[in-house]
């Protein structure tokens, strides 16, 4: 509890105009029952409060109407267990939800949007932590009375509002960006669909496409074969499409025997590691570059493009992951001769150079917008922290809410 008692001394540097209040002076417990005609909602820690009939994962409730809670626009309703993970949200119309939420209403003096962004922030929820009971944190519980004993650094009204104006603008350009970074994953999974599902291809074991290569891993006590210009590819590494660096390199002394420099273009397909408990992850590399014993690199005879090969591994992926084996000392691997038999429709090199650069458009794409999103995660965090805090201050004549 010091970090809490150390947060609530630090009063005397308040930003001009603003007050340090306990959450209960500024919030009120709704404990009305539910009615018919509301829709139900839920609360998580990646979403906040939404309509259950949103979710992809439906659950369905054995409670009538009246055995719910009733969540009022403009409240803010938290999962006491995971409070202090973020779990909240703001209702932005009239619903029910279960009982074993806590449901606030926020008072005149509190602007809804400001105060779910302020309860959502990292030096909030590390102060809901605190103040939640319990010995471990899978067991720790908000009960609303403790709700009540937080503190928290309140601008005037008119500044939450600009404060909240600024922030959902960012959250409306990151949930922008998200939409298009579903629509090309949409777009992606329907290229693939068509191209393996709806054509006639004429199937080919991947045995007879080429050959897979073991690699291998020069000893850590040579300084001398490390830290030099040449990739060395680990499961890691295979985070996107197409690997264009590594987080180890290896010095032209490592090569030979079971390290060995694969081409440009090279398919590379984790074969072990707890990694295959859920993804076969599979990439192409941007450069020659050698790889580690828990990787297989893909040697094509000609028949098929490695970038083709990679597309058919990521639409069976489901099917791989069946056939994922468990080693003596528990860690899953993906044996050569099961890739050797897994069946490829196989069009003529002209339509799998076609296939493979439409997805490797889009997975630019989704690279770019990967990359987006980070920058705005990181613009949103360094606004809050400014914000919430007082250090930079909305001008007046911004618009509010």
């Amino acid at each position: 509890m010091s970090a809490v008692t150390e947060l609530e001394r630090d009063v005397t540097n308040l930003p001009n105009g603003w007050r340090r209040v306990r959450l209960g002076a500024v919030f009120a417990e709704r404990k009305e029952k539910g009615r018919v005609g509301l829709p139900v909602a839920s609360v998580s820690i990646e979403h906040g409060l939404v309509l259950r009939s949103s979710l992809d994962r439906r659950v369905a409730s054995d409670l009538p109407p009246e055995g719910h809670a009733l969540v009022r626009k403009g409240d803010i309703a938290y999962n006491m267990m995971r409070m202090w993970q973020g779990a909240c949200g703001l209702a932005e119309a009239d619903c029910i939800i279960s009982p074993a939420y806590v449901v606030m209403t926020p008072s005149a003096d509190v602007e809804p949007v400001f105060a779910h962004i302020a309860l959502r922030s990292e030096p909030m929820m590390s102060l809901l932590h605190g103040y939640s009971q319990g010995i471990v944190d899978d067991r720790l519980r908000l009960y609303s009375d403790a709700f009540a004993q937080v503190p928290i650094n309140l601008p005037p009204l008119d500044e939450q509002r600009r404060i909240a104006e600024v922030l959902r603008a960012v959250d409306e350009a990151i949930a922008a960006n998200r939409a298009a970074l579903d629509q090309v994953a949409r777009a992606r999974a329907a290229i693939l669909h068509s191209a393996f599902e709806e054509t006639v291809w004429e199937p080919v074991a991947l045995g007879e496409l080429g050959s897979w290569q073991s690699g291998g891993t020069p000893s850590k006590d040579d300084e001398s074969k490390w830290g030099g210009d040449v990739p060395w590819v680990c499961p890691r590494d295979m985070k996107t499409p197409v690997i264009r660096q590594t987080h180890s390199t290896l010095t032209p002394l490592a090569l030979g025997g079971s390290c060995k420099l694969a081409p440009k273009g090279t398919l590379m397909i984790v074969v072990r590691g707890m990694i295959l408990a859920k993804a076969i992850p599979t990439a192409t590399t941007a450069m020659d570059a050698t790889f580690n014993q828990d990787m297989k690199a893909f040697r094509p005879n000609g028949r098929a493009l490695p970038k083709f090969v990679q597309l058919c591994l990521q639409h069976q992926e489901r099917q791989l992951l069946r056939v994922v084996n468990t080693a003596t000392h528990g860690t899953k691997k993906l044996d050569t001769d099961t890739l050797l038999t897994v069946s490829v429709p196989l069009p003529n090199l002209e339509t799998q150079q076609a296939l493979a650069d439409a997805v490797s458009d889009l997975d630019f794409a989704s690279v770019k917008y990967g990359e987006e999103h980070i920058r705005l995660s990181t613009i949103k965090q360094a606004l809050m922290s400014d914000l919430l805090s007082g250090r930079v201050r909305v001008p007046e004549n911004r618009k509010t809410l």
